[in-house]
């Protein structure tokens, strides 16, 4: 089946698990139900029953999917995934207040978090009312209105979007429903600023944020992939920096992230700074992102880092897991880090130029 993959352990006697679950911000048929089911799975005595036998997991929702990950001995993992699927089809329901309590407390935590909070307001303005505007755990969800007619409706169409598996033997299954991930294309893209104050914060956080490839789009995501590596996904080298940071001394930290989603890309610019010097950092940070000129070395050492970075990755198997979960999630190429490897290696300068040159008019969120 095309949305499994098997990969085989570095690690003898350990077994890591990446299940992707229809329950992104993209699939959710009521925004917020996923972070109601993730308490509610947890409470359930399935739950306790994994962690007592020494099995550790943990939920992660995103735009694309509910990542549940897995960690467990090869000796105990059928067991464990039979613990699993009993789990995830009978959350403890009768408990629902409560859960609904705490997805409320987690979100309003995440909302004073200047930069979860900043990502979560360009979203909401670069993807319009599209799916992707609803950050998976800021997003100002109205959890008052689920129901347990509406848990019920979620648990009766979960499924499976990939499994992805770190294992001595190549054979572990899970007894749930599969589907495919479905593309939901974006309509339109929105543009503008939004300045959100926060009282008691010392620190605000900017982030600009552009539409990019999505990541079947192997060449143009790849392309990307290694500009952002440039911009600032190279730590105290990178562009962004260098610039806002080290050179004027406008943000405690800055720097970008690209994320190649299956309906769209994005890639965002980010800084903390202080109030007083925001219009400072902001255009210093406008200026590198439309600064177009690439050097030989700085590619160079971009692809030299992105290289490097996949090979630590994967030394573990929860690297592994990681890396390779996108393949059958969306239905990739099974060489498609070897293709990734290829294509950069023989990147011109120009090519990441042209993508700066390229870059849309930006969403910049304000918070603090």
């Amino acid at each position: 089946m095309a949305n499994k993959l098997f990969i085989r352990s570095p690690v003898k006697d350990v077994v890591v698990l990446d299940i992707k679950l229809n329950l992104g911000s993209l699939q959710e048929l009521h925004p917020g139900i996923t972070n109601v089911l993730i308490p509610l799975w947890r409470m359930s005595g399935y739950a306790k029953e994994l962690e007592r036998i020494g099995i550790s997991f943990s939920f992660e929702k995103g735009l694309d999917a509910l990542t549940l990950r897995v960690k467990a001995r090869y000796s105990v993992i059928n067991k464990a995934m039979k613990l699993i699927e009993d789990m995830l089809l009978n959350p403890f329901i009768d408990r629902l207040d409560d859960a609904i309590r705490e997805a409320r407390t987690s979100v309003i935590i995440n909302r004073e978090d200047t930069t979860v909070r900043s990502v979560a307001e360009a979203l909401k303005v670069l993807f319009n009312d599209h799916p992707y505007s609803r950050h998976p755990i800021a997003y100002d969800y109205k959890f008052s209105d689920i129901t347990k007619d509406y848990i019920k409706g979620a648990i009766d169409a979960l499924r499976v979007l990939s499994l992805t598996v770190v294992t001595p033997e190549d054979h572990l299954e899970i007894n749930l429903p599969f589907t495919s991930y479905v593309k939901v294309p974006i309509n339109r893209f929105g543009s503008g600023d939004v300045d959100i104050r926060l009282e008691g914060k010392v620190q605000t956080t900017v982030a600009i944020a552009y539409p990019s490839y999505d990541v079947m789009d192997l060449e143009g995501s790849f392309r990307v992939t290694v500009m952002n590596t440039i911009l600032g996904g190279m730590g105290l080298i990178s562009r962004l920096y260098k610039e806002v940071r080290v050179k004027r001394g406008l943000a405690y930290y800055a720097y970008s992230m690209y994320w190649p989603l299956g309906s769209s890309g994005v890639l965002i610019a980010m800084a903390g700074v202080r109030r007083e010097v925001l219009r400072d950092a902001l255009n210093v940070m406008l200026n590198v992102m439309s600064n177009s000129v690439i050097s030989e070395e700085e590619l160079r050492m971009a692809v030299r880092n992105r290289v490097g970075r996949l090979k630590v990755t994967g030394e573990s198997p929860e690297g592994l897991t990681m890396l390779y979960s996108v393949i059958p999630t969306y239905d990739l190429p099974t060489d498609y880090y070897e293709r990734f490897i290829d294509y950069i290696s023989r990147l011109r300068s120009e090519d990441i130029s042209r993508e700066l040159r390229n870059l849309s008019k930006p969403t910049i969120a304000v918070v603090g």
